[in-house]
């Protein structure tokens, strides 16, 4: 199936989808693992110690989710229990530190190399480094892809992604909407 036959152009949505299936084209391996920092490290052990109330040496669900929000990743309570089951070892209901500190390594990395997949989608766009996707960019990746787009639908992408409506898509409206579609 052809990508553009794949998106609904007539919702605010079309631009959205297109970028997500050309973030999904463009790399489809997954990025290297990498170990945390001692830095890194340390602020964890930090935030698992602050989190552990109690001072058992592990934490529960709740502890889990103020820990990773206080780290900047916001997390529902579903999401902790998913995260909780897949890393608790023992079936204890509680991450211990040594498994705290993997279960937060696999989603900093995740968290990074998605917005540098995003940024990558972003630079493909915008092919001069000028800062921003307008028509005449949109245009060209559609020709790349083989893509036949009329005119009206190629504005109607720009305009659903482009906030301050100067015509173009800057890096900046393109990683808030990256991060309303929760890409982010």
């Amino acid at each position: 199936m052809l990508l553009m036959e794949s998106i609904d152009f007539n919702s605010s949505l079309g631009f959205i989808q297109f970028y997500k299936q050309l973030l999904e084209m463009q790399n489809n391996k997954k990025a290297k693992r990498t170990k945390l920092t001692k830095e890194q490290i340390d602020v964890l052990q930090q935030a698992f110690t602050l989190f552990d109330t109690d001072k058992s040496g592990s934490i529960d669900e709740s502890e889990l989710r103020n820990a990773m929000k206080a780290l900047g990743f916001n997390a529902s309570k579903e999401e902790v229990q998913k995260m909780v089951e897949q890393i608790d070892r023992d079936g204890s209901g509680t991450i211990e530190f040594q498994e705290f500190v993997e279960m937060m390594k696999k989603k900093m990395l995740e968290d990074k190399n998605v917005e540098v997949e995003i940024e990558k989608a972003f630079n493909y766009f915008d092919d001069d480094n000028e800062g921003a996707i307008d028509l005449e960019k949109l245009r060209r990746v559609a020709a790349d892809l083989g893509e036949e787009c009329d005119e009206q639908t190629l504005k109607d992408m720009i305009y659903a992604a482009d906030l301050d409506q100067d015509g173009k898509v800057s890096k900046d409206e393109f990683m808030m909407v990256m991060r309303k579609m929760k890409l982010i």
